[in-house]
């Protein structure tokens, strides 16, 4: 955990400038050896080049700090579209958007739940659909995604 926390101390300035958030970052072994991998995100949504340049960034100022002793591959992307919803801010910024949501046990007599996120507090979340609202306490879900709508 402790190369973790420094990464993301090494990154805090640089990301903060430019309204980048981590997401996710797991440094881990793996079959082509050692991975530190940063998923970054914007509330537009984050470019290519961005990671690029965040890429870039991060190598360098790593080399310097030596921070990580043994060789390693960084990669730094977007988490995606679909991937899963865990903290309360990622369902800020899904507000007013269609969820696929499953759930850990039955809530009016299913696991799984389609619908609009129309609210939510600190230990629930509302979605709408088909103009039935339905509340779901966010220790019941297993698994939210944002439903992708062409």
């Amino acid at each position: 955990m402790e190369i973790i926390d420094r990464v993301k101390e090494i990154a805090r300035d640089y990301i903060r400038e430019r309204g980048i958030e981590i997401v996710d970052i797991t440094f881990r072994r793996e079959q082509q050896g050692l991975v530190l991998r940063i998923l970054a995100d914007k509330p537009e949504g984050i470019k290519i080049s961005e990671c690029e340049e965040f890429n870039n960034f991060l190598s360098e100022a790593l080399d310097e700090d030596s921070v990580i002793q043994d060789r390693y591959i960084l990669e730094i992307s977007s988490p995606g579209l679909d991937r899963p919803m865990k903290t309360d801010k990622d369902f800020e910024h899904a507000m007013g958007k269609a969820l696929e949501i499953t759930t850990f046990e039955a809530i009016d007599s299913r696991k799984t739940h389609a619908g609009r996120l129309i609210g939510m507090d600190k230990d629930n979340i509302v979605i709408e659909s088909a103009g039935v609202s339905t509340v779901i306490q966010k220790n019941k879900i297993a698994l939210a995604r944002l439903k992708i709508e062409f």
